[in-house]
């Protein structure tokens, strides 16, 4: 139903779809991690990540097939008699045909049915409101059941008892479809409304900003504004990602709840207060998580369209006009024609040692229209591994060694190995790697190169957790790599160790650190001389 409101609502993408599909340029469909492999520290096809990207190759394929007008009435139609197959007779949806009702499952495909109009403004369908309207007396049960709970507890004494998050998500969705409360249970539905100023203290940021919503739709405005004010207390707002919870960033919890947490309070923001220049900068904030994270989650993917599309401004009237300056070489994305990828306006230009671009001392982007626009400009050269400094971009890697000596008592104890320190041969060095991600990255891939004297203390390659990290570790001839599916913003440790194995001086190698998903997410580590006696 989403596709063909889009379609309908937007011919720039179904316009845009047909030109990937005539255009026959290969790079159209290919994953991110399948792109610029010139410019990645490993090339993709040794990485552990060749099933996601063949699987983001294949979405992206699919997505002409997705808005194609003529299947998706057919397409909807057996969807719907799908879903209500699985509608038992109380209204609940079960994961499987003939499973109990599950109350998490029908909360969610409920809410999906309620903001199906938001998103549209159209009437919601007559079979889609009859599934609706059965579900919500399968809700108004459950609430009714956990009201009779709660008041066995209160009369044994339970005072200030805090509603669940459900039955929270059960006032939002009938406050948001304006469901009318059976007179049955009517007493549970008032019991609970006066419960709901008790998720101001410590309720999470999606607790509030439904809250906020319920509140509203019952007139109660400036309790609702009360939790809207808590909402913008905790967020934080740059000028290259825009607004978001700084808290959220860290965690990478299941099913992608910051995003959908991000989505909530934006639907919050924009029904009590109407904020729009706010809401664009949480807008901002989604569009950068797509930047360098693979929404594989299909939960979250249909919060941020219903966000993205369905609120606010229309970021489609965004052309992504940019003129880019480097010497006397000017580069504009306008054109589709001449955009690597139709319609995405992405271009990308390589220039080779003897260009006169090289010879620049500056590029200059100009973005001369609304919206926001992001690239990257990558410089490749030849230098002394000595003279190499560290240097990071969103990403920062530091490369420390320490040597394991044994003392008088037996003790182990790691010594910092520096320029004065010599080893010998068959001391056990540990290499330490400091990691600082400044947000919340997929397919991050970190390069170990050990110096010539050093052979790894453990040969096999696996996955292993360690510092609570979770990566696969490829031990190769010259290096150790580590690949991390995600990591959330933060700093981490990785460790691995090697024995001396031959005299003289060496370079002890550069360690590098890259998003795989967005190689303009790059670090790497400077280097050191080791002397082995």
């Amino acid at each position: 139903h989403l596709a063909s409101y889009i379609v309908r609502s937007q011919p720039r993408i179904r316009t845009m779809l047909d030109g990937w599909r005539l255009s026959g340029n290969k790079e159209t469909f290919l994953s991110q991690l399948q792109k610029n492999q010139e410019v990645k520290n490993i090339v993709w096809s040794e990485t552990p990540w060749l099933l996601e990207a063949t699987t983001e190759a294949e979405q992206q394929a699919r997505l002409g097939t997705l808005f194609d007008l003529n299947r998706l009435s057919g397409d909807r139609m057996t969807a719907l008699t799908q879903l209500k197959n699985l509608q038992d007779t109380e209204g609940a949806w079960s994961w499987y045909k003939g499973m109990p009702g599950n109350r998490s499952l029908t909360t969610y495909i409920t809410e999906l049915l309620v903001r199906i109009p938001l998103m549209t403004k159209e009437a919601v369908p007559a079979e889609l409101l009859d599934m609706q309207q059965s579900a919500f007396g399968y809700l108004h049960q459950e609430a009714s059941k956990e009201y009779d709970r709660m008041r066995e507890i209160e009369k044994k004494g339970g005072k200030n008892l805090v509603p669940s998050g459900e039955i929270t998500t059960y006032l939002y969705l009938t406050a948001l479809s304006g469901e009318k409360v059976p007179a049955a249970h009517a007493a549970a539905y008032r019991y609970f409304l006066e419960k709901v100023r008790l998720n101001l203290p410590a309720g999470t940021m999606a607790c509030k900003a439904q809250s906020a919503i319920i509140l509203q739709k019952a007139g109660r405005t400036a309790e609702a504004k009360a939790f809207i004010a808590s909402l913008k207390e905790h967020l934080v707002q740059t000028e290259e990602t825009g607004a978001s919870f700084a808290f959220l960033d860290r965690p990478y919890n299941w099913g992608m709840m910051p995003v959908p947490t991000q989505v909530d309070a934006m639907e919050a923001l924009l029904l009590v207060e109407g904020d729009t220049p706010l809401v664009e900068e949480m807008k901002l904030w989604l569009l950068k998580q797509k930047q360098t994270q693979s929404w594989n989650s299909p939960v979250a993917t249909a919060d941020a369209v219903y966000a993205l599309l369905c609120q606010g401004s229309d970021l489609l009237q965004n052309r992504g006009d940019v003129r880019i300056t480097l010497g006397k070489k000017v580069l504009e994305t306008p054109a589709p024609a001449r955009t690597t990828v139709p319609g995405l306006g992405y271009l990308k230009e390589t220039f080779t040692q003897g260009s006169p671009e090289l010879r620049a001392t500056s590029v200059t982007v100009e973005k001369r229209d609304a919206g926001i626009a992001w690239g990257a400009v990558y410089a490749q050269y030849l230098s002394p591994l000595a003279d190499v400094k560290q240097q990071g971009n969103g990403l920062e890697v530091e490369k420390n060694l320490y040597v394991e000596r044994t003392l008088a008592g037996g003790q182990v104890q790691r010594q910092p190995v520096t320029a004065t320190t010599r080893l010998a041969v068959g001391d056990k060095v540990v290499s330490c790697l400091t990691l600082r991600v400044s947000r919340a990255m997929d397919f991050v891939q970190l390069q170990d190169r050990r110096g010539a004297c050093f052979e790894p203390t453990v040969s096999l390659s696996g996955y292993s957790w360690d510092n609570g990290l979770n990566y696969y570790r490829e031990v190769e001839d010259a290096s150790t790599n580590f690949f991390f599916d995600r990591l959330g913003k933060g700093v981490y440790l990785v460790e691995h160790s090697d024995r001396v194995t031959r005299t003289g001086v060496y370079e002890a190698g550069l360690a590098t650190l890259q998003c795989a998903y967005a190689a303009e997410f790059a670090a790497h580590s400077s280097s050191m001389t080791v002397t082995v006696k």
